[in-house]
């Protein structure tokens, strides 16, 4: 599986959010999608889940462009977790879940399992409006793990902004297991460090065009760093000899 992205332009009137962006990635991998708030980071993963057509250029998951998919095909080969979800009404937190096998299929097994793999099987009834923030991020993040097929595409906005450090690492150990298992991942991540240790591949948006793309290792470094987001960095060694990047 292999996510091609060609010349992409989205423009709102006047504002050009993303410009010419060009990029691929393979399946299996994990990409962190980095940049200042307002670099074109949420466009871009709307574009590549087929939620938003851009006005020029394509992206084509699998050599097909999932804008032209289907919804029932669509969401057997990619799942999407917003930046936050709105929902109505009194659904409970595995009520939230189960929408995603709606356009598949019911599977209660796949349900309690992936409630249980962000651990909040035991939260399940819980109304959506009287969960807090970090469990509703968690039942998204759940409700595209009852979704998912293997080899397909997660794109996730900020899967872990609302998180506390136990759950960062419980579904940061959920993604890697998805790359393993063949899926494509691609989240859009603010906290660098996390992004340092989990992605295989960084894209790092400025002002809507990709400035630095390829192995995370070679490009998420201070210097380029630094540069994009107009801080000082450097790197700091702790004592078991772990290199972190740090704002002297």
């Amino acid at each position: 599986m292999r996510l091609h992205i060609s010349s992409l332009c989205v423009r709102y009137g006047k504002l050009t959010a993303l410009r010419d962006v060009t990029a691929s990635a393979d399946g299996g991998k994990i990409v962190c999608v980095l940049g200042p708030n307002a670099s074109g980071k949420s466009t871009l993963l709307r574009c590549i889940a087929g939620l938003q057509s851009p006005s020029s250029g394509k992206v084509l998951f699998d050599g097909s462009s999932l804008l032209r998919l289907h919804p029932r095909e669509r969401a057997s080969k990619v799942a999407w977790v917003p930046r936050s979800s709105e929902v109505g009404g009194r659904f409970t937190l595995r009520h939230v879940v189960e929408l995603g096998r709606y356009a598949i299929g019911p599977s209660p097994a796949r349900v309690d399992d992936a409630l249980a793999t962000v651990d909040l099987l035991d939260r399940a009834d819980t109304i959506w409006h009287e969960a807090s923030a970090g469990m509703k991020q968690r039942a998204s993040i759940a409700r595209v793990l009852a979704q998912r097929t293997p080899g397909g595409l997660l794109v996730l906005d900020e899967p872990t902004s609302a998180l506390d450090l136990r759950h960062i690492r419980i579904v940061s150990d959920v993604l890697r297991k998805c790359a393993l298992e063949g899926d494509l991942v691609i989240a859009a991540i603010h906290d660098v460090a996390l992004a340092i240790n989990l992605a295989d591949t960084a894209f790092v948006l400025r002002n809507g065009d990709l400035v630095l793309a390829g192995q995370s290792s070679a490009v998420l470094s201070p210097s380029s760093l630094g540069d994009v987001f107009g801080v000082d960095l450097a790197w700091a060694t702790d004592d078991g000899g772990k290199r972190h990047l740090v704002s002297p």
